[in-house]
């Protein structure tokens, strides 16, 4: 009688567990994207992607799959602010013929991604070039 108990207690704590798993990965954004681009240091190719949060608070990680082609990354969010958005979408920024994803706007808010150092460093370089050649003027 008790191992039945037992049973009972625990494969209540497993579908417990795969409620809360279930609820955490809701998709947050899905969205097509028409060319590859640069997601937590990889690149992905052009396609369909789905978005969904790893855990249920605000920061932390965030999936990114594209389940058409097999491939997906986790990327950190480093700042997040609810802001009710109508639209949502992916913002890249471009360098070159690359596309580094730089923030995710869903239902529940914007989630701003860190891009890599270097890009901070040609952008930094590019402005400071604008600002010398139309001091020349």
């Amino acid at each position: 009688m008790t191992k039945h108990y037992a049973s009972v207690l625990l494969t209540l704590a497993l579908l417990s567990g795969l409620g809360v798993s279930a609820a955490a990965e809701e998709p947050e954004v899905i969205v097509t994207v028409p060319f590859s681009f640069v997601a937590a240091g990889r690149t992905l190719p052009a396609g369909r992607y789905i978005v969904s949060r790893v855990s249920d608070d605000g920061l932390g990680q965030l999936s990114i799959r594209n389940y058409e082609k097999g491939v997906g990354v986790l990327v950190l969010a480093n700042h997040f602010y609810s802001a009710s958005t109508d639209n949502s979408k992916l913002r890249f920024e471009q360098v070159g013929e690359m596309h580094y994803l730089s923030s995710i706007a869903s239902a529940n808010g914007v989630y701003t991604i860190d891009l890599p150092r270097h890009i901070n460093l040609v952008a930094d370089s590019k402005q400071h070039d604008d600002m010398s050649a139309s001091g020349t003027n």
